[in-house]
């Protein structure tokens, strides 16, 4: 480090530079390298634990849909056998057929785990117990049907039709012989019985046992990732101390060498002065060419602004303007609302004022647009007596308040100075949430062609219902 200072304050007589910034560039970039190997690694190590995470989080949500599918399915059984409501049969009928909560939650759960996977294999334990509850819960609700016909034949009523789903089940021969309250009982017992609640048990206890081993592990590798993390992270802290370091030296080197002229220069570009020669010889090749460049801009900023994106005549945008703000706002994918504006009768006012009459009315159109929209609007002249405003970031239920705009341009129009008969306006409106777009002013233009069919002066919202 004496060394580099040494050859740091020799540069300031003319040392070369070059090997300063070349040494302190190749030391930067190479701890800039080793920052983003060790970020690299960081990175990949919170994508591991989130990838942990989102896997829990797929099989707690698997277990517990798997759980609660189980148990709805049971309340609405028991509910039909209690009730005889046939809604409970059919709500437990589409949760078989048509939602199938059971077989997406093993879809989801297939997708994040291999066959292998003690959370898989015991969620497919639980899957086939929760089977075996359906076959006990249809064979009950088998059951209740046929002490309900046994009833109705008892009484000389007739025979309940069997859905297709329930008719598929088959009575044992024992139980064909039985009576109602037989049949009744049986159904309950299939229910309520020990069998039946065991099976229930040990799905609760499959589901239970997945989330508990999924959590074992997450915390398992969590902690592993952990430790992981802790030491990049170390590395990362003692590689922003080294590129501290290196940004202190390359300060030093800079306020030795660079920073003395470049303030005089800074002060002189805010003040928009021209530089004054000091410093090394290459600090004044650079004021002189800087010098020359600033009587250039000088001359020729204003006018290639005003010619390139203002109107000559009005003052306003011009066309050129327009398409990059069009292009902008496409870009953007802003809200937008475009109006298109053209003059009523316009060849009539020059034929009647001459070209001056109708300059004039041009600009006092573009002075009143300007003055009546938002600052942040765009109003600019497209053509002859064309003239656009895009309205950006626009509100979509705020359309009364354009109208009302334009009828307020249009009482201005009315009291025209020089002797000019009122004149007016026809605007098409078309809004978009996209930005714009060729669609949009095909919009705006069908707009405003049905305000001139309907007899000019006057305002319209693009509607595809009439237009």
């Amino acid at each position: 480090m004496k060394q580099l200072l040494n050859r740091i304050k020799k540069s300031e007589r003319g040392i070369n530079i070059n090997f300063l910034n070349t040494f302190l560039t190749g030391l930067t970039a190479l701890v800039f390298c080793l920052i983003l190997l060790i970020s690299g690694s960081v990175n990949k190590r919170f994508i591991e634990v989130r990838e942990a995470i989102d896997k829990f989080i797929i099989c707690e949500n698997s277990s517990k849909a798997i759980k609660e599918t189980a148990n709805t399915l049971t309340d609405e059984a028991r509910f039909f056998i209690g009730t005889s409501d046939p809604k409970h049969l059919m709500h437990y009928i589409r949760e078989l057929t048509e939602v199938k909560s059971r077989e997406k939650a093993m879809a989801d759960l297939k997708k994040v785990c291999s066959e292998k996977d003690l959370a898989y294999q015991r969620l497919i334990i639980a899957m086939h117990q929760a089977e075996s509850l359906n076959d006990m819960e249809l064979y009950a609700m088998r059951l209740h049907f046929e002490a309900i016909n046994k009833r109705n034949e008892m009484y000389g009523n007739p025979k309940l039709q069997l859905p297709n789903f329930i008719s598929k089940v088959e009575l044992q021969e024992l139980d064909l012989n039985l009576s109602e309250t037989e049949l009744r009982a049986k159904a309950i017992e299939n229910l309520f019985g020990d069998a039946f609640l065991v099976y229930r048990t040990r799905v609760n206890e499959n589901c239970n046992l997945t989330i508990e081993s999924i959590e074992k592990k997450i915390e398992e590798e969590l902690g592993i990732r952990s430790n992981e993390l802790g030491r990049k992270l170390s590395h990362l802290q003692i590689l922003f101390c080294m590129l501290f370091c290196v940004n202190i030296l390359i300060f030093v080197v800079l306020a030795l060498l660079v920073l003395n002229p470049l303030k005089k220069f800074q002060a002189s570009i805010q003040k928009d002065e021209k530089l004054k020669p000091v410093g090394s010889s290459e600090f004044r090749k650079l004021a002189m060419a800087y010098n020359e460049i600033y009587d250039m801009k000088a001359k020729t900023e204003r006018h290639l602004l005003i010619k390139a994106e203002y109107d000559a005549l009005t003052g306003i945008l011009n066309r050129r303007a327009f398409d990059q703000i069009c292009q902008t706002s496409a870009e953007k994918k802003q809200k937008i609302a475009l109006l298109l504006v053209d003059l009523d009768n316009f060849k009539a006012i020059n034929d009647t004022y001459g070209h001056s009459g109708g300059d004039t009315v041009l600009k006092e159109l573009a002075r009143i647009l300007v003055a009546t929209f938002r600052k942040d609007d765009y109003v600019s002249r497209i053509g002859g007596d064309e003239f656009a405003v895009v309205l950006p970031d626009f509100k979509m239920d705020s359309t009364t308040r354009i109208v009302e705009k334009i009828k307020i341009v249009n009482e201005e129009l009315s009291h025209m100075k020089d002797d000019i008969h009122p004149v007016s306006i026809s605007v098409g409106v078309a809004l978009s949430d996209d930005g714009y777009s060729q669609e949009l002013f095909d919009k705006a233009d069908k707009a405003l062609y049905a305000v001139k069919s309907n007899g000019r002066k006057g305002c319209r919202i693009y509607d595809p219902k009439t237009m």
